[in-house]
C-alpha cells in the first residue's frame, strides 16, 4: 500500500492521539480558568500560524479557494467543535474525568451511522448492529453506578468526579451533547474542506472560532478578560496547546478530508483508548478495571459499526 494511501489514516490516528494527550491539559486549565477560555487561546495561538503559512504558500491563492458555501461549512465545523463541541467536552471533564468523558462522547460516529441509515437510505450489516450493541454497552459499563465505596482504582478522577455513586448525570448529558456537536464537525470538515490546503481551511476555522467565542461570552454577560488564561498559566502550558491546536488541527483536516468519512470517523474516534495512558500519566487519573473495560468496548463497537457496519 502506498504512502499516499496511508497518509489520510496515519493523520487520523495522529490527531486523535494529540487530541487525547491534549485533553487531559486543557481540562485542568478549564477547571480554573473555564472551557471557553481555553478554546478561545487554542483559536488565538493557531490563527496566525496557519495564516502566516496560507500567506506564505503563494498570494493569497489558498484562502482564495474558499468560496462562501465552503466557509459556511466550516463556520459550521466550527460550531460544532471549539464553540459547541469541544466546550462541553471540556466541562463534562470537570464531572466525569477526561477517559469517561471521551469514551461518551466519542461514540459521534454511531449519530453519523443512524442518519445515513433514516435519512440516504444506507443499510447497516451484522457487523455494524454487533457496534451498536457494543457501544450501548460500553457506555452503559462506564456511567453505571458504583456502589457505595469506591473499590480498588475507582477514586476520583480529576476535577471533582464522585467516588461513590452513580456517575453525574449532568455530565453524561454533555458528554452525549458533545457526541452530536462533534458528529457535526466531522461531517462539516469533509465538505467545507475536501480539496483545499489545510492551512487555508485551518484560517477560516480558527478565525471563526476566535471571533464566535467572544461572541457566546457576551451573550452569557461575561466580562472580556474571563476568555485568557493567565500568562503565568500559559507559559506553563502553551507548548500542549500548540501541538494541538497547530499540529493535531492540521493532522484533523488531512484525514477527514483524504480519507473515506466512514473510516475517517472511526479513526479520530480512538481517543478514549488512547487517552488511558495519558490520563494515568498527566492528569493522575485512576480508572477501576470496568471502566477501563468499558473504554475498550465502546471504541470496538465504534469501529466495527463506522469501519465494518454497512450492509
Amino acid at each position: 500500500m502506498s504512502a499516499a494511501v496511508l497518509a489520510g489514516p496515519a493523520a487520523c490516528l495522529g490527531s486523535a492521539a494529540f487530541w487525547a494527550l491534549a485533553a487531559n491539559v486543557y481540562a485542568r486549565v478549564s477547571r480554573e480558568h473555564g472551557p471557553m477560555a481555553v478554546n478561545f487561546m487554542r483559536a488565538a495561538l493557531s490563527f496566525p500560524v496557519f495564516l502566516a503559512v496560507a500567506l506564505a504558500s503563494g498570494p493569497a491563492e489558498g484562502l482564495a479557494l474558499v468560496t462562501p458555501p465552503r466557509a459556511g461549512w466550516l463556520l459550521l465545523s466550527i460550531v460544532g467543535s471549539y464553540v459547541g463541541g469541544d466546550t462541553l467536552f471540556l466541562a463534562s471533564t470537570r464531572l466525569l474525568g477526561v477517559p469517561v468523558a471521551l469514551a461518551i462522547a466519542s461514540a459521534y460516529p454511531l449519530w453519523s451511522a443512524l442518519a445515513g441509515w433514516a435519512f440516504l437510505g444506507q443499510r447497516v450489516g451484522v457487523a455494524g448492529v454487533a457496534g451498536v450493541v457494543a457501544v450501548v454497552a460500553g457506555v452503559a459499563m462506564v456511567i453505571g453506578p458504583r456502589g457505595a465505596k469506591a473499590g480498588p482504582g475507582e477514586t476520583p478522577a480529576a476535577g471533582g468526579r464522585p467516588a461513590a455513586g452513580a456517575v453525574p448525570a449532568s455530565g453524561v448529558l454533555l458528554a452525549l451533547a458533545t457526541s452530536l456537536f462533534w458528529a457535526l464537525n466531522t461531517f462539516a470538515v469533509t465538505k467545507g474542506g475536501a480539496g483545499l490546503p489545510v492551512a487555508a481551511v485551518n484560517v477560516f476555522r480558527m478565525g471563526f472560532a476566535a471571533a464566535l467565542l467572544p461572541l457566546a461570552a457576551l451573550l452569557l454577560r461575561r466580562r472580556p478578560s474571563s476568555l485568557l488564561v493567565p500568562a503565568r498559566e500559559m507559559k506553563r502550558v502553551w507548548p500542549w496547546f500548540l501541538l494541538e491546536s497547530v499540529g493535531g488541527t492540521a493532522l484533523f483536516v488531512v484525514g477527514l478530508t483524504r480519507t473515506p468519512l466512514a473510516v475517517a470517523a472511526a479513526l479520530t474516534s480512538l481517543s478514549p483508548v488512547l487517552s488511558v495512558p495519558f490520563a494515568l500519566v498527566i492528569g493522575r487519573e485512576r480508572l477501576g478495571a470496568r471502566t477501563l473495560a468499558g473504554i475498550f468496548v465502546v471504541t470496538a463497537g465504534v469501529v466495527l459499526l463506522v469501519a465494518f457496519g454497512r450492509g
